[in-house]
């Protein structure tokens, strides 16, 4: 069976799989309208009469685990016509991407309905953990919201310095942008000037989700908060491994999608993988 494949803006190949994946998971155009496809996103398909009708992408991606780089795949878009199912096509598909990448390490989210599928393939689900620090918030300050498609916003995440030496992904700014530009956090993006700083956060109750922060300049996290547009916070929660060396947190068990991991070699120990970088 012919696998076909892809890793750019090719705006044919895009709308036929577009087609397959908002039937399964969401509209996918707007992020092929940004032109953000390029050769670190591959997408291998199987097409009849036209029509794509199983499809798996993976995406390059450049992590910084305990102060070392490291290249791996991050798995995602598993998806299957509903009709052409159980035809053992999802299988080819990732049987042809792990001998292409047999020795780079893998990792996907998943949901609960597939958690079956992946240790066919030698897959093993791991649990992240959530960072949490008792910290008080109380400031008075007017906000300063942008918009996603602001260009301070592609700014802030292109040219971010701050990276978790213990987790974090070195190249995934487009697929920040497609996160943001999904819009279920169109709501939560807030620039503090001041710091050349871009947050992205909510709160509920006296609990600040820091979902993730985009610094043009080095800053530790006390200097941070006095800029952050909250109040009536105790509690600080991180979409991330924190950057900052003054403060302390814990790691706390939490309700997640399922993430599996392929070719890790290693105790990954307590983590949390970047939310915003999750494909």
């Amino acid at each position: 069976m012919r696998i076909s494949f892809n890793n750019g803006n090719d705006k044919n190949y895009q709308h036929k799989l577009n087609k397959l994946l908002k039937d399964i998971f969401l509209d996918f155009q707007f992020w092929y309208d940004l032109n953000l496809w390029d050769e670190n996103y591959e997408s291998y398909s199987i097409i009849e009469n036209g029509e794509i009708i199983s499809n798996i992408c993976v995406f390059k991606t450049k992590l910084l685990f305990n102060q070392k780089q490291y290249s791996a795949l991050s798995i995602g878009a598993v998806a299957t016509k509903k009709e052409c199912r159980g035809r053992g096509l999802s299988r080819i598909l990732m049987e042809h991407i792990i001998e292409k990448y047999q020795d780079l390490p893998m990792y996907l989210s998943a949901n609960n309905g597939v958690v079956n599928f992946y240790p066919k393939f030698g897959f093993e689900r791991t649990f992240e953990k959530l960072p949490v620090c008792e910290f008080e918030i109380k400031n008075d300050i007017k906000p300063v919201k942008l918009q996603y498609d602001d260009p301070k916003v592609w700014n802030y995440i292109h040219k971010r310095v701050n990276f978790s030496h213990k987790l974090d992904c070195l190249n995934t700014a487009s697929i920040n942008i497609f996160h943001l530009y999904w819009g279920y956090l169109k709501d939560s993006i807030y620039e503090i000037p001041e710091l050349d700083t871009l947050i992205i956060a909510e709160q509920k109750e006296s609990t600040l989700k820091l979902i993730g922060v985009y610094l043009l300049r080095n800053i530790n996290f006390t200097q941070l908060a006095k800029f952050l547009p909250f109040s009536n916070v105790t509690k600080v929660e991180f979409g991330f491994m924190p950057y900052w060396s003054d403060i302390e947190y814990v790691m706390q068990e939490y309700e997640t999608d399922p993430i599996f991991i392929r070719g890790i070699n290693c105790d990954l120990g307590e983590f949390k993988f970047p939310e915003l970088s999750i494909t």
